[in-house]
Formats: C-alpha cells, structure tokens, sequence
C-alpha cells in the first residue's frame, strides 16, 4: 500500500476528511464544459469560446438566471442513477464521512442516495442547516443547487459576490469543518472552469491560508500541479499510484477505492478498540421530573404492560439524578406488586437489565421486589420446581441469601400468600449465596425466620434451604465484604 492511501485512509476512518467533488466525478454521464459554453455562445451568436465565466455571464444577462438554469438542467441532470457511471459517487457516499462537499450542480448524488436509500442533507442555504438530523450525511452544495436559481455560482459576478461575503454561511461552515479536519478534492482537472476561481473564493475564507489540502486529479497536468503549489495543496496522480491501469479514468476509480477499501479496514480496526478500550462516551438521557411523573401516573391507572414499557423508556439506559432514584425504585416496586402472571415477571427482568442505579441499597431494594414476583410463576413440575435465572445488576451471588429472605417478606407484607414457585426459586438463591453461618446473628435470624415462615405456609416436601446449603457446599461460595454485610443490614432494617 501506497504512504498517501495510507494516509488518506486513516484521516477517513476517523472522520477527519472533509470530501470536495468537482466536475470530472460526473465525467461519465455529463457533456464537458466546452461543449456546454459553445451551445450557450451559440444562442449568443458570440463566436470566441476562451472565457467560459465571461460567457455564462453575458447569457444570464441576455436571458436570466431562471433560463440559465433551465438550460443547465437540461443538460446536468439525470433521471436514473448508473451505478456503473456512477461508481465514483457511490465510492465517496461510502467513506462514512459526516459531510461531502461539492460545486458540482447535478443531482447524480442525490439520485444514488434515493437509490440506496441513504439518509442525507442536502445544504445549499444556511436554513438548511436548521433540520439537520444526526444521523444523516451532510451533501453541501457548495456553490448552489439549480433548482435554487439565487444559490448559484456560476458567473463571473457570481464569484466576486461570494468572495466579498465574508459571512456566507457555507463559508462559514467550511471554516468550522476543517478547524481540525483536511480537505480532499476529487476530480478536479485544470480544465475545469471553475477551480482557480474556486481556490480564490477558499483563500478567502480561510483569510489567506488553506488548511493542509489534498487533489487526486481526475486527470493530471502540469498546469494543475502549478496550481496547487500556489495554493499549498498535496497534488495526487492516480496514473502513478496505479500505474497498471490502462488510462486514467481507470487509475482514478482504482486509487478511489483503495482509499475506501483501507478506510474499511481502518474503521473496524478503531471500532473494536473502541470496544474493548472506549476512549469517548457516548450521549446519555436524562431522566426528567416530567418523564418521571408520567411514568408514576401511568404504573398508579395503567396495565402492567404499558405500566413496564413505559419504565424502560424512561429508564433504559438513562442517568438517573440520585434525587429521583427513590422514587424510580418505589415506581419499580409498584410494578412489582402489579404482576399476575408468568411472563410479567420475565418482563420484570428485563426492564432492570438497563437500569443504572448509583446507589447500592436502591439495587437491593430492586433485586429483592424482583426476586418476590417469583410467587406468580408456574411450575415446570408437580413438585413446584422453577428457576428464575435474575439479571444481577451490579449484585455479587454471596448477598441472594438475604435478597431472597427480603423477598419473601416483600410478598407477605404485599398481602400475598407464598406459593411452591418462590419456594423453588428461594432455595436456589440460598445454594449460591454467603455461607449462612458467617453472616451476623441478627441477620442469620432474619433469614430463618422468613424462611420458616414461607415452609410453614406452603408446604413442600424439599429440605429446608438452610441445611442443604449446609450439607452440600460443594462449590465455593462468595464471600461478602464489609461494605456488603452492612448494606443488607440497612435492606433487613
């Protein structure tokens, strides 16, 4: 691989390159300038076709701007997106890039991104900007649109107009781009009539200093390389980067795609160290006052499954101020203690698998009204036998033991009577919690007596819990910290 498509490829995959699309990626399905200027001087009855800016002047000012670009539509616009012509377009939509510019005024762009049904912006005045959406890919036009006949910049008194206003809001937006992004244009040629104007108008706004700018030339020239030397632009010649192409329109489309296929390559290489080692976060909601009485109206009058859909789209996902998290918690209780069958509760489950809680004993709180909806659940066998595999939240296996015993108190003081299920269910949770003998006293008589309590309402011919963890431990069990043991304190309190 090449040091410049290295480069270049690079500066794509992290969204630092700022695409400008000249006259030579429409090539293939365009007529060239000449041919354009000598049907316009032509209507003019001018015989000399040297001053192309002169003559689109004087045929504007013979005919108006709206037949101007009547004429220009006539002749820069098509029906139906060639993939095979259009193989330049689709190359540069591909990159990933935020925002392509370009001071073509075709619509090839536009009708590749309707083809491929890809979200885009296009930007050809500054209240275009205003219904930007994130996800969308930026096409400015950079020099108009013509079906917006005052956007264009055509003319001679067209790019003075735009040199002079030093507040145009494309300008501007160029400007901001590149404040720590590079400019990379694509087909341009020294033929086309509009560069050196062009680089003069970019001189401009960025007040006499290009930002470091690369050229691949759709056709190189000794002209172009003067050119961009003036102006401090890397000049690229695709016909030296791909020397075993047979001409250069084939060199431009291979060095183009080299650029695409190393910006892939680069991409996914950032995205899964991304992954594994995040270097940015990514924008988190809020939850609001408003959203959070809504959602304590809806669990008090509605159905457990709006009641539930409605608490993970405030919740899922979402910073919760440390204020609300009480009453986040006790609306999840409420949902809780409003579940009738089997699937609220896996419903239950996963609503809390996206819910971020800062405060510990709030996630206990939560895990021990989760663990209670186990009551509605239905046996796998005659015997009650049933197991609720739980999202954890942050909560380690050794603190289930007295999860579960809270969870028992939770149905009783709900007005619920147990059932085989919980009992099922309480006892796994006691095999994978602390050792019961190391908690303290008073904890250790919490737990049984809830336990005792459960066994003496619902009867079931399993061991006691207690003694099977005690007579089986046959895996290692968690043990608790401190910290821990404390904070099931204040839970049991």
């Amino acid at each position: 691989m090449s040091e410049i498509i290295d480069t270049l490829g690079t500066l794509a995959a992290k969204q630092k390159l700022v695409p400008f699309m000249g006259a030579g990626c429409s090539a293939s399905m365009m007529p060239d300038w000449d041919t354009l200027v000598h049907e316009m001087a032509k209507k003019l009855e001018l015989t000399s076709t040297s001053n192309h800016l002169e003559i689109a002047q004087k045929y504007v000012d013979k005919f108006g701007r709206d037949k101007f670009c009547e004429f220009l539509k006539s002749k820069l616009e098509i029906s139906e997106f060639d993939d095979e012509k259009g193989y330049i377009h689709l190359t540069i939509m591909n990159m990933g890039v935020p925002a392509i510019y370009t001071t073509n005024q075709d619509n090839v762009m536009e009708k590749g991104y309707k083809k491929y049904g890809k979200k885009y912006r296009a930007i050809i005045e500054m209240k275009d900007f205003a219904e930007t959406k994130l996800s969308e890919q930026l096409y400015i036009k950079f020099h108009g649109d013509l079906n917006n006949p005052k956007s264009i910049v055509f003319t001679q008194e067209d790019y003075q107009a735009r040199i002079n206003d030093q507040r145009n809001a494309l300008n501007i937006r160029l400007r901001a781009d590149l404040l720590a992004k590079n400019l990379l244009f694509i087909g341009y040629s020294f033929r086309d009539i509009n560069i050196q104007q062009m680089f003069a108008e970019l001189q401009e706004a960025f007040y006499g200093q290009l930002p470091p700018s690369y050229m691949i030339a759709y056709k190189y020239s000794e002209q172009l390389q003067i050119l961009c030397n003036k102006y401090g632009i890397i000049l690229i010649d695709p016909m030296k980067e791909c020397p075993e192409s047979e001409n250069h329109a084939v060199a431009f489309e291979t060095f183009l795609r080299c650029i695409l296929e190393d910006t892939r390559i680069k991409k996914v290489d950032d995205e899964i160290k991304e992954f594994f080692t995040p270097t940015s976060s990514n924008p988190v909601k809020v939850v609001n006052k408003q959203e959070l009485e809504l959602l304590e109206r809806i669990i008090k009058k509605g159905s457990f499954s709006t009641s539930v859909k409605t608490f993970r789209e405030v919740c899922d996902l979402s910073n919760i101020p440390l204020d609300y998290e009480k009453r986040i918690v006790d609306a999840f209780i409420e949902l809780a203690k409003s579940v009738k069958e089997h699937e609220d509760t896996n419903d239950l489950n996963a609503a809390i698998f996206n819910l971020k809680l800062r405060n510990p004993l709030n996630e206990l709180k939560v895990l021990a009204a989760l663990m209670a909806t186990a009551n509605v659940r239905v046996s796998k066998s005659k015997y009650g036998e049933d197991n609720f595999f739980i999202s954890k939240l942050r909560i380690r296996n050794g603190n289930y033991i007295v999860l579960a015993a809270k969870a028992i108190e939770n149905i009783y003081s709900w007005g619920w009577k147990p059932t085989a299920p919980l009992s099922s269910n309480v006892g796994h949770w006691i095999d994978r919690g602390v050792d019961y003998k190391i908690l303290p006293e008073h904890v250790q008589q919490y737990v049984m007596s809830w336990v005792n309590k459960m066994r003496k309402d619902c009867k079931t011919v399993a061991e006691h819990p207690i003694n099977r963890q005690q007579r089986i431990q046959n895996y290692p069990l968690d043990n608790l910290t401190d910290d821990e043991i404390k904070l099931l304190c204040d839970l049991i309190r």
